[in-house]
């Protein structure tokens, strides 16, 4: 399970250090923290988060959505993952999916270039843990979670209990934000393409390929080498994504009913 934070302001943040990879070993707490929007974060909480570590913060939400700031001891990188591009996202936001893991690997097939900004902002990032964050820290942040844990490792089992934690905080962040996360919305969508939020996610995280995504991207080596080794914390193991960077296959492969009044911006 990921490490649990504590902190005044955030009802879905967690560090993903603690999680079981397929050698046995467990990734390190302090390099990658996931939370939803920062907007009701005071002084208190920026302390718990700079004490954790944190020096980089990636907010994952569209230009229009963008809100707050860091403390000036923080650097802050804004990366729109979802994009503008209408092409892609219609037939997703038509029937619902864009809020569930049912998009995640189109959006790794055909948009690659949105998690590349990504993968360099945290390739470049100095040191210190980095938070990434969107809305709700439940989809966007979901896939460059899902990805992360995927890079060094991180076992099946352990990626979906990460990825449930969203659905098992929707009532804390309700209360915290005074707004509704559409649980149930998001469960009919699922269902309708014969899913659980378990399963959908399982789905995508088998099929996940981070070095044939590295390549379809065209991630440099040393980009990629700080995905894998959680910017130095671990070995480029066999067991987590190969070491080797030659192609291999591409990136992954992936009733209706849409989410209401609900935006993009909220996952």
């Amino acid at each position: 399970m990921p490490t649990a934070l504590s902190v005044d302001g955030l009802a879905n943040a967690r560090d993903l250090g603690g999680m079981e990879r397929s050698d046995g070993s467990l990734t390190p707490t302090g390099v990658f923290v996931r939370a939803e929007m920062l907007d009701r974060l005071g002084e208190s909480g920026w302390a718990v988060l700079r004490g954790h570590g944190v020096r980089t913060v990636i907010d994952l939400r569209r230009p229009e959505e963008a809100t707050g700031a860091v403390p000036d001891d923080m650097l802050l990188v804004r990366v729109d993952l979802d994009g503008d591009e209408r092409d892609f996202w219609e037939p997703f936001e038509a029937d619902g999916r864009w809020g569930t893991p049912l998009y995640y690997a189109a959006h790794l097939q055909q948009l690659p270039h949105r998690l590349a900004q990504v993968v360099q902002a945290i390739a470049s990032a100095p040191a210190g843990a980095v938070l990434f964050h969107c809305g709700a820290g439940w989809d966007r942040t979901g896939l460059v979670a899902a990805f992360l844990l995927k890079a060094t490792g991180v076992s099946e089992d352990a990626a979906v209990a990460d990825y449930l934690l969203s659905f098992a905080n929707a009532d804390a962040m309700t209360a915290l934000h005074r707004r509704s996360f559409d649980v149930e919305e998001r469960l009919g969508v699922l269902a309708a393409f014969g899913h659980t939020p378990e399963s959908a996610f399982r789905e995508m995280y088998r099929q996940l390929d981070v070095d044939g995504w590295f390549r379809h991207a065209g991630i440099d080596e040393g980009a990629a080498r700080s995905i894998v080794t959680w910017r130095g914390h671990v070995d480029a193991s066999p067991h987590g994504a190969q070491r080797s960077l030659e192609p291999r296959t591409q990136a992954c492969s992936g009733g209706s009913r849409p989410l209401p009044a609900q935006t993009r911006g909220d996952t």
